[in-house]
């Protein structure tokens, strides 16, 4: 029962007390671009997901099998961002061939989940904290979803903000820093629960 526990843990802690967006600050660039529509933004959350997941997966068996034993530590990050790369290829050309409206909608946004530092942060920490295989499946999958959580919130707040009266001065840009901002500090109260 002990090792369910903790991945419970592991899941909970990667997705709402340690959550790569609000807390780790990782992934800001799609947090922000993507989030005007929630169709979208869930869109893009599961594609994150779905990345994040088969990267964490994939550079802890890279990792582990063959970097560290072969004393290959230093390709680390090469090795990862290739993963990471070739996963995204796998997204871009489903998303394409499947969901054209939805691959015309994230335009550069969708390659460049390639460069979205919130999956390499995680398949970092996952390194980092030392997580065995099934914790680092999950915290690839809680990572993901709790930015598809941080993502969907995000979006679901800025269509509504199109029908409020902002002052100027915050239209724009100002107001979604400062959601961005209020959202934070309402996760940070998740801190100090579980590692």
């Amino acid at each position: 029962m002990g090792g369910f526990t903790d991945l419970i843990l592991v899941f909970l802690s990667i997705a709402l007390v340690n959550n790569l967006v609000f807390t780790k600050f990782l992934g800001i660039c799609p947090y922000l671009g993507v989030s005007q529509k929630v169709d979208m933004a869930i869109g893009m959350g599961f594609a994150v997901t779905f990345v994040l997941t088969l990267s964490a997966t994939l550079t802890w068996i890279i990792n582990n099998l063959v970097l560290v034993p072969f004393g290959l530590e230093f390709t680390k990050y090469i090795a990862f961002i290739l993963v990471i790369a070739s996963m995204v290829q796998l997204v871009e050309m489903y998303v394409r061939k499947f969901y054209k409206g939805l691959y015309r909608s994230f335009g550069i946004f969708l390659p460049l989940i390639t460069t979205n530092c919130a999956i390499l942060g995680t398949c970092l920490f996952i390194d980092l904290w030392g997580y065995n295989f099934l914790q680092a499946v999950v915290a690839g999958f809680g990572g993901g979803l709790g930015f598809l959580l941080a993502i969907g919130i995000m979006a679901g707040i800025r269509e509504r903000l199109e029908l409020a009266e902002v002052p100027n001065p915050l239209q724009g840009a100002g107001i979604t820093l400062v959601t961005a901002g209020i959202l934070t500090l309402a996760f940070m109260g998740f801190s100090g629960m579980v590692r």
